[in-house]
């Protein structure tokens, strides 16, 4: 893995999976993820009982986090390593037209191609939309970003289900211990009152054989 892999590797480690930022100070779960303390307090603020994590879904008893040191220090040297640098490299790097050997300037709409200034004279794109690459990035940013909020909202909703879901079982399941305590509860004072009255049973039938021989 080259340098720059590894640094993105590294970044994200340091950063909270929750709001995708650097780790605030860091805290750990009991599964073993780690999240900025204001971000999975967000997260279970209206959970209880039952705090699944947001990355595995392990079912945390409570929210009485670790805090994570060692991490926190971690993520404060990843905050001081320069990456501008690679990024402005590939910035500065232009793609070429393959046949023309040209900069690709401009975006065709209709067969989602990069073509050059050459290339967008040709009659095979005479009749064809044709836009600057800024522009079109900007266009397709735009539209990334609303199914991008679209998901997040679905992904939001399932979540909310899915811990709704999960409450009404561990729900279901608290009233069915309950239940069998109660039974247990019921069948043992049921037994107790068995054996009484057995016991007095046998205490008539022993007093009535003693005045039987006595006669």
């Amino acid at each position: 893995m080259d340098f720059a892999a590894s640094l993105v590797e590294l970044q994200a480690e340091a950063s909270c999976p929750l709001c995708l930022d650097y780790l605030r100070d860091p805290v750990t779960t009991e599964c073993g993820h780690n999240f900025c303390r204001s971000c999975i307090h967000q997260r279970w603020e209206d959970l209880q009982d039952i705090f699944p994590c947001p990355i595995c879904l392990h079912h945390c008893p409570d929210m009485n986090f670790k805090k994570n040191t060692q991490l926190c220090h971690i993520t404060d040297i990843v905050k001081q390593i320069p990456t501008i640098g690679r990024e402005r490299e590939l910035q500065e790097e232009k793609l070429l037209c393959m046949k023309h050997h040209e900069v690709l300037t401009l975006f065709c709409e209709e067969d989602l191609e990069l073509l050059c200034p050459q290339c967008s004279v040709s009659s095979d794109y005479e009749d064809h939309l044709l836009i600057p690459i800024e522009e079109a990035a900007a266009i397709y940013r735009k539209r990334l970003k609303n199914y991008l909020e679209a998901l997040t909202v679905e992904v939001e909703d399932a979540e909310t289900g899915f811990e709704n879901q999960v409450a009404n079982i561990f729900e279901v399941q608290k009233k069915m211990e309950s239940c069998r305590r109660e039974l247990l509860y019921e069948c043992k004072e049921f037994k107790n009152s068995l054996k009484g009255e057995q016991d007095e049973i046998n205490a008539v039938y022993l007093w009535k054989r003693k005045i039987l021989k006595k006669n």
